[in-house]
């Protein structure tokens, strides 16, 4: 029963500075799941995807995260759009700690409104131009308007598109956006430029047009999806439009959990486990392995 409990023994790693944020996004497959944390408060932006009946991100990678470093609460969980693969641990996430506050663009119906409003957890839509300061680092809604509730027909096009900054580091973390929302951010002249892009829908095809890109102008992109993903993600043609703008892009299943400090370092870490096949038998003489 030891090891269950040393994320819980484990003490708290140390909280950035006033004015400055750490982000770490997370290895979760084929989904999006991001952790930001100020000098005194913790910021979810989906839970990755549901991987079976009995497993997803929430129980598998987000929630021993947290735990192993010393989070006791979720300040704000922010569920971009309804997509399994981005909401698929927001049960086990809303099971295992406290949240304190829920934004997202899920309906009135939808299952995990139902599971935060009986835990007590207040909710507020994504809506494009709300913002606020925690320890003085600078939160902004820039997607969706209040109008574009019940005129999307798909959930992409109500991605909540979130903006971090602080000093000269920035964040525009751009859920599942397509071109056609990419657009209108930027017809409507949204603050999108930023030195780090969450790279919008896994890098499909749908998403980071020319225009978008060359807007946003960041330094550094991150690709949130699965090794060998199903759908193609990242797809060739659009990683070119960010090979042509001298973007570095750093890729989840390649790199792992990426962790931007609040010192400005960044590094990957993956763990990986040994497969049976990975390991070298000695033979006993018999033509069997010892």
């Amino acid at each position: 029963a030891l090891p269950l409990l040393l994320p819980l023994l484990l003490p708290a790693l140390p909280r950035p500075p006033d004015g400055r944020f750490e982000l770490v996004a997370l290895d979760v497959g084929q989904g999006t799941a991001l952790v930001v944390r100020t000098r005194g408060h913790l910021l979810v932006y989906d839970t990755g995807p549901q991987y079976s009946a009995e497993a997803d991100a929430g129980a598998r990678v987000l929630v021993p995260l947290l735990r192993a470093r010393g989070e006791r609460a979720v300040d704000l969980l922010v569920l971009s759009h309804r997509d399994t693969d981005h909401v698929g641990g927001a049960a086990s996430l809303l099971a295992a700690l406290p949240v304190r506050a829920l934004a997202s663009s899920l309906d009135d119906a939808h299952a995990l409104r139902a599971a935060a409003a009986a835990r007590g957890v207040p909710h507020t839509p994504c809506i494009g131009g709300r913002s606020w300061q925690w320890d003085g680092v600078h939160f902004e809604m820039l997607h969706p308007r209040a109008a574009d509730y019940g005129a999307a027909r798909k959930s992409n096009a109500l991605s909540c598109v979130l903006r971090i900054a602080a000093g000269a580091r920035s964040v525009l973390l751009a859920g599942d956006i397509e071109a056609a929302q990419e657009a209108a951010l930027l017809a409507r002249g949204a603050a999108v430029r930023s030195e780090l892009l969450l790279v919008p829908h896994h890098g499909s095809r749908t998403s980071s047009t020319a225009a978008f890109l060359d807007a946003v102008a960041p330094r550094l992109a991150l690709v949130q999806a699965a090794y060998r993903s199903r759908f193609g993600h990242p797809a060739p043609d659009v990683m070119a439009r960010y090979a042509e703008r001298g973007i570095t892009v750093v890729r989840s299943d390649r790199c792992g959990a990426w962790t931007a400090a609040a010192d400005g370092t960044e590094s990957c870490a993956r763990t990986e486990l040994r497969r049976y096949w990975h390991h070298r038998f000695e033979s006993s003489g018999r033509g069997e392995p010892r």
